[in-house]
């Protein structure tokens, strides 16, 4: 499933996180009782979106919850039949963030993304007004975080017991990879065509030194994203069988931000190499510019973040964060 995830996004970035998203928010009702997930995967070509920023409310009430909200990035959420976003619940503080699953009919989608890259991805605004959710197709993010899930038919099966958000850091990444080749992809089509370059001797691009170091460098970087993923996926697969521990999870999520890093500085080195001529609207290069520049400021991606977990547990310190 990386691999296709990763090929996708080498053709388009957009489609390959719309499909990146799906494939991870599918899993989380076998993580649920058998009774919400009996109802949800019966839904025919199930699609699933979620959105973690806790921007909305879960009030409970008899029986569930009615949620009330505004989740800002509910990427490909128009074109998906459930919506997972992350709720406040007055009362419940001490136990964190609970996600709750509603029907999309249910939500109203803005069509508001007009953003300077992923343009594809429908990450529109979504809302819901005092919607009632059962218990049962709740979950806290805390024990999505830290894989710890009721008795249901799936509990025997490795694969669906292990912490999700884990899972979506090893999901995430090949589509960021992607990225990368799809823009190396590109450079390397270009780059037999290319003339001289302008203000200097060099009659053609492919001849001229710094571009070969430009190049060198960009292929170092990708080099360096494929063994970081191939890492991050050998980190996920080694701990099917047993619960990972917190620097394992903390490595997972560290791993997908200097994934992002590397595909990141890849991509700008080649579209710094490249001629003026890509920076047009219609040259491909151009995209994955900009599309890998906007999905690296992912609050769960950008590195940042996913160092300073990553380097607290180092240093034998709690994460200081919900999200590893």
């Amino acid at each position: 499933m990386a691999e296709v995830l990763a090929q996708i996004a080498r053709g388009c970035p957009s489609t390959g996180w719309m499909c990146t998203i799906i494939v991870a928010t599918n899993v989380i009702p076998a993580l649920m009782t058998d009774e919400a997930a009996g109802e949800i995967y019966a839904t025919p070509d199930l699609r699933m979106t979620a959105a973690i920023a806790p921007t909305g409310q879960a009030v409970p009430v008899e029986g569930g919850y009615r949620v009330t909200g505004k989740w800002m990035w509910n990427t490909a959420g128009v074109h998906s039949n459930w919506f997972v976003p992350a709720c406040v619940v007055p009362g419940e503080e001490d136990l964190g963030l609970r996600a709750a699953v509603l029907r999309t009919s249910d939500v109203q989608h803005q069509d508001n993304w007009r953003a300077a890259g992923m343009a594809g991805t429908a990450t529109n605004i979504a809302t819901a007004n005092d919607v009632f959710v059962p218990a049962a197709r709740t979950v806290l993010v805390k024990n999505l975080a830290e894989g710890r899930y009721p008795k249901r038919r799936y509990s025997d099966r490795p694969y669906f017991n292990r912490p999700w958000v884990m899972f979506i850091n090893a999901q995430a990444a090949p589509a960021i990879l992607g990225m990368a080749r799809g823009a190396m992809d590109c450079f390397m089509q270009t780059l037999p065509t290319r003339g001289p370059i302008t203000y200097t001797h060099w009659p053609k691009a492919a001849e001229a030194p710094f571009l070969h170091h430009q190049l060198a460098n960009a292929q170092y970087n990708l080099e360096a994203a494929e063994m970081f993923t191939s890492r991050l996926s050998a980190l996920y697969r080694g701990v099917l069988h047993r619960p990972p521990t917190i620097m394992e999870r903390a490595k997972a999520r560290a791993y997908i931000g200097h994934i992002a890093h590397l595909s990141r500085a890849c991509v700008n080195q080649l579209f710094e190499a490249s001629n003026s001529s890509q920076a047009v609207l219609s040259a491909d290069i151009q995209r994955y510019f900009r599309d890998i520049n906007v999905l690296h400021q992912h609050a769960a991606i950008q590195p940042n973040s996913g160092d300073e977990v990553y380097g607290r547990v180092l240093a034998g310190l709690d994460p200081n964060s919900d999200i590893v």
